[in-house]
């Protein structure tokens, strides 16, 4: 059985590395350059601690990659205990890399008729699945900045939602050595960069930024249950069967709330190892696991409608809250459900800007 993986991000590289430990050799194809200084797209490089079992799973060490933690974080003036740090994503993903079958070129329509399965890991543009059944991304722009302190503050780690007239968030993620990622994502934002600009300046009695890099990209926030179908059969020229199959973004692995999928997209690929090779059980398995996004999807769509315009519903407050504690962020209930609609102020004070 031949098999190629499109894409070696993290759910690429991690699935190959899992079929190499069950005794299938794909071979994996990425010629992506994202024409960044670490060759990633903007991703703030934030996970949860339950990331390590996952890499230990395939002989990694995770304090390899830990570049800092974010034991408290700022969310819209809440700060609240966190178990999240940031990895260094870039190393990971060479990692995961080192040993497979690696070849520097994208996969193409003529390339792919040599496979039985096709492993649909290209993230956002899900170059060889069909269109998701409802799709929905999400643009953002990160800078990655030098921070100097005017004084003896440090930059925190925040997630902010009041600062941002739309659908969205500024994150403040660091990455050692007094550099940041500080970036922005919403549905329907515009002037992304002049929104940034505008935190600098407000920060600027603090702080110095030096802009060291800067990448813009969009996350698909769809949601598996609307990123269906998962998988496809195809018959080739020759007239033999083929089956495509996504794993990760190009399925929505990716939370609709918080745009976080690093840990999801491993977990997604475990999912598809330990199904291998029954499509249905893995289609109905990330289904069930990852039900909570199709929520969070919802409460998007609902926000975006007219009807969203008068404000979260309860039971869009209580997602935000589930979402926090999902990723083990010690949000005090109360106090979180009134500062819910800070986090969701546009549709309150659709002027407010940053």
């Amino acid at each position: 059985m031949n098999v190629a993986i499109a894409g070696s991000g993290i759910a690429g590289g991690y699935l190959a590395r899992l079929l190499e430990q069950r005794g299938i050799s794909p071979d994996v194809y990425d010629g992506m350059d994202h024409d960044t200084h670490c060759r990633c797209r903007s991703c703030g490089w934030g996970v949860p601690g339950g990331i390590e079992m996952y890499l230990a799973n395939v002989g990694l060490d995770f304090n390899e990659y830990l570049l800092e933690s974010m034991s408290s974080m700022n969310f819209d003036g809440l700060v609240a205990k966190t178990p999240l740090c940031t990895l260094n994503k870039p190393r990971l993903i060479r990692d995961l890399a080192r040993g497979t079958g690696l070849k520097k070129q994208n996969l193409g329509p003529e390339e792919s008729e040599d496979y039985d399965i096709v492993v649909d890991a290209t993230g956002i543009t899900r170059a060889f699945l069909p269109p998701c059944r409802s799709d929905l991304a999400l643009p953002t722009l990160q800078h990655r900045v030098a921070v100097e302190s005017h004084g003896s503050e440090c930059l925190e780690a925040g997630v902010y939602g009041n600062r941002i007239p739309g659908l969205g968030y500024l994150w403040i993620f660091p990455v050692g050595n007094n550099h940041y990622h500080i970036g922005i994502g919403g549905i329907g934002l515009v002037r992304l960069d002049s929104l940034l600009e505008r935190f600098y300046q407000d920060s600027s009695r603090r702080f110095s930024f030096t802009t060291l890099c800067s990448c813009h990209g969009s996350v698909r926030v769809a949601s598996p249950y609307y990123s269906t179908p998962f998988y496809c059969k195809k018959t080739r020229k020759d007239g033999t069967p083929q089956v495509i199959v996504g794993i990760g973004e190009s399925i929505g692995t990716v939370a609709p709330f918080t745009g976080e999928g690093i840990v999801y997209s491993l977990e997604c690929a475990k999912i598809f190892a330990d199904s291998w090779p029954d499509y249905e059980r893995y289609t109905n398995s990330v289904l069930a696991r990852f039900a909570w996004m199709k929520k969070e999807r919802e409460t998007l769509d609902y926000l975006l409608s007219r009807e969203g315009k008068s404000g979260p519903r309860l039971r869009d407050r209580w997602r935000f809250f589930c979402n926090a504690r999902r990723s083990g962020i010690g949000l005090p209930m109360l106090e979180a459900f009134r500062r819910m609609g800070t986090l969701s102020q546009w549709v309150e004070s659709p002027d407010q800007t940053l």
